[in-house]
């Protein structure tokens, strides 16, 4: 097929992202947001509204659609196995939210399935679309920094407590866990991306000292790569209420031959509007990386081929991997878990 690729989105349950990406699908010419579906119909009204999407809670029927190419899964995670399993099962491409799952089984199982369907899976790691970020990685592959020696990467989050966001985000048996499982596998995939390396152990310390949840609100991960590059990990949820920005997004590496500093907070602009929230808000500038993210799913699609610098099922599978051997570490006094797994 020629054109706008015809995208649904699955599920609203992380409505922020599931918002986010509606948007940016209205916004691209390589995409047309055709549909969003969710049980909840005001949920689900609350995003396809806003765009002109029809609303639906009728998923086989909203599968069966011949003219639909690929979805977006925006549900909760504990149920992203099975919806990406059926849009697999219906010939449909995949951008599924991250973590990919809240089980290495689970993982392991939407990427089997896709590939036996013959369709693509990709994660939405949308740190990789930064523009700083590229041109990290172009530092990086043109050798310019020499051998990397050594990383921090800190993604710090206000916790998503309801009414804001629904409770299931801070459910384990629904969510995984807390801000090691949500924010650190944004920072393992950029690690693995940027150099090119496996982790191998994980250290890591938990604790629940900042917010009134079940789970934890900061983490800290020591990873050693494949090559003895050491790494660490800050995913808490520690942004205080009233801040001007609820996340942030920073890096320092240090190579033979070069350092790189990076702050995502630095490209902003300060903005008071009660449509970005209460008081002073900083709003990025540069270039919205849901929609180069979104942009790449849709070219990936055309081309049969997923290109750079996406993310695949392998990689969340992956940076899963990390998670959860963060959270045996953490189990066990901060004692290093050997991690398996080769390249993706």
């Amino acid at each position: 097929m020629t054109g706008p690729v015809r995208v649904a989105i699955l599920g609203c349950a992380h409505r922020p992202h599931a918002w986010a990406y509606a948007r940016a699908l209205s916004a691209s010419a390589r995409a047309r947001l055709v549909a969003v579906y969710d049980e909840d119909p005001a949920l689900g009204r609350s995003v396809a509204d806003d765009f002109g999407a029809t609303w639906t809670d009728d998923l086989p029927t909203l599968l069966r659609d011949g003219d639909l190419e690929a979805v977006v899964v925006c549900s909760a995670t504990s149920r992203h196995r099975e919806h990406v399993e059926q849009a697999a099962a219906a010939g449909l491409h995949v951008l599924c939210e991250k973590p990919i799952a809240t089980s290495l089984r689970d993982a392991s199982t939407m990427l089997a399935a896709c590939h036996e369907a013959g369709v693509q899976l990709h994660l939405a790691f949308v740190s990789r679309f930064l523009p700083h970020v590229r041109t990290a990685k172009a530092a990086l592959d043109a050798g310019s920094l020499g051998d990397v020696v050594g990383m921090r990467l800190v993604n710090r989050g206000r916790p998503p407590l309801p009414p804001h966001y629904p409770a299931w985000i801070t459910t384990v048996e629904e969510s995984g866990g807390g801000a090691l499982i949500d924010h650190s596998v944004h920072l393992t995939d950029l690690v693995r991306h940027l150099t090119g390396r496996e982790v191998r152990r994980v250290a890591a310390e938990t604790g629940t000292l900042l917010w009134d949840t079940d789970v934890e609100d900061c983490a800290l991960l020591s990873l050693v790569l494949d090559d003895g590059t050491v790494v660490a990990l800050d995913p808490s949820w520690s942004v205080p209420a009233g801040n001007p920005w609820d996340y942030d997004f920073s890096l320092h590496l240090v190579g033979t031959r070069g350092s790189i500093d990076l702050d995502d907070l630095a490209e902003s602009v300060q903005v008071v509007s009660p449509r970005l929230g209460a008081g002073l808000r900083l709003a990025g500038f540069a270039e919205d990386p849901d929609i180069a993210m979104l942009d790449a799913f849709c070219e990936s699609v055309r081309l049969g081929r997923p290109v750079s610098p996406s993310a695949t099922g392998e990689d969340g599978l992956r940076a899963l991997e990390v998670a959860l051997a963060g959270y045996a570490s953490a189990a066990d006094g901060a004692r290093p878990v050997v991690v398996g797994g080769g390249p993706s």
